[in-house]
C-alpha cells in the first residue's frame, strides 16, 4: 500500500514490481551499498563494512524518503590485502568492477537516472572509480557518484581519533560497528592495533610516512592483529556523531542530485 510518504518501503527488493514501476519518477535516486567481508581485527565482525554501508543507506533514505530508493547490498569486493587473515573473502577488481557496473546498468534500464554507490570499505574505492568512469561514457545520460562513510566525516574522525595511525578496525570504525549494529563488536575482545609510526616496520612506515604517494602493502605488514589504531578507545556515543553526520552530509549532496534536471543523453 501505498502512503503519502511514498511506497511502504523503500527497499526495492521488499517491494512488488508493480509498486517499483512508477518509482524513478517519484523516488530519482537510487543507492547501491557496497561492502565487503574481511577480517576487522579480534573484535568486529568480516560483515561490519557491509553493515555500515547499509544502515547508513537505510538512514539517508529515511531522511530524505520519498525521494530515495536502496538495493541490496553488494556483500564482497576488493580484500586481497587482507587475504593473509583466515576467512576474508575476495573479489578481483575486474569482477566487482562488472558487478557494479550491471548492477547500475539494470537500473538504468528500468528508468533511474541519478544513481549513488556508497561503498564501506576503502578497498573498493579505486574499483568503484574505474566503473563509474566507464558508465558516465556509456550512459551519458547518466549522473552517477560515489563516497565511503569515514571519508565524508574526515574531519571528525580526525578530532574524535586517539591514535597517531587509525584505519582499518580502530576506534574510529569500532565506534561506528557499536552505533550501527552491536551484534558486530565483542567487547571483551577489543584491543590495540599498530597505533603509532613505530608500531611498524620499515614498509609500513614507508606506506604511510609520504602522503600522496600509493604503496599498497598486505594488512599484515602494517597490523599484526589487522588493527590500525585502538579499538579500545571506541565509543557507541563517538559512532553516532560519526554515523549521523555522514547521513547529514550525503543526504545533503543527494539533495542537490535530486534537484539536479536529468541530462539528456548525448548523441554521435
Amino acid at each position: 500500500m501505498h502512503t503519502d510518504t511514498g511506497p511502504r518501503s523503500f527497499r526495492l527488493a521488499d517491494l512488488t514490481w508493480p509498486e517499483i514501476a512508477e518509482l524513478p519518477a517519484s523516488a530519482p535516486v537510487a543507492i547501491i551499498p557496497l561492502g565487503a567481508c574481511e577480517q576487522h581485527g579480534p573484535a568486529l565482525a568480516q560483515r561490519t563494512d557491509t553493515t555500515r554501508a547499509e544502515v547508513v543507506a537505510d538512514l539517508v533514505a529515511q531522511r530524505m524518503r520519498p525521494r530515495v530508493v536502496v538495493t541490496p547490498a553488494i556483500p564482497v569486493g576488493v580484500s586481497e590485502h587482507h587475504m593473509d587473515f583466515p576467512g576474508t573473502l575476495t573479489l578481483t577488481p575486474d569482477t566487482l568492477r562488472r558487478v557494479v557496473h550491471e548492477l547500475v546498468l539494470s537500473l538504468y534500464r528500468h528508468g533511474w537516472r541519478k544513481i549513488f554507490v556508497l561503498t564501506g570499505h576503502g578497498g573498493n574505492n579505486a574499483t568503484v572509480e574505474v566503473a563509474l568512469t566507464g558508465l558516465r561514457a556509456e550512459l551519458t545520460d547518466l549522473y552517477i557518484g560515489w563516497s565511503g562513510i569515514t571519508p565524508v566525516v574526515a574531519d571528525l574522525a580526525k578530532e574524535l581519533a586517539h591514535s597517531e595511525l587509525r584505519g582499518h578496525s580502530g576506534e574510529v570504525e569500532t565506534s561506528q560497528a557499536m552505533f550501527v549494529d552491536p551484534d558486530l563488536v565483542l567487547a571483551d575482545r577489543l584491543s590495540r592495533g599498530s597505533a603509532a609510526l613505530d608500531d611498524l616496520g620499515a614498509a609500513g612506515r614507508l606506506s604511510r610516512s609520504h602522503p600522496g604517494i600509493h604503496f599498497p602493502v598486505q594488512y599484515r605488514t602494517l597490523s599484526a592483529n589487522g588493527t590500525l589504531g585502538d579499538a579500545r578507545q571506541a565509543s557507541k556515543q563517538a559512532g553516532d556523531r560519526l554515523v549521523s553526520t555522514a547521513v547529514e552530509r550525503i543526504a545533503g549532496f543527494l539533495t542537490g542530485l535530486v534537484e539536479l534536471p536529468e541530462p539528456a543523453r548525448e548523441t554521435p
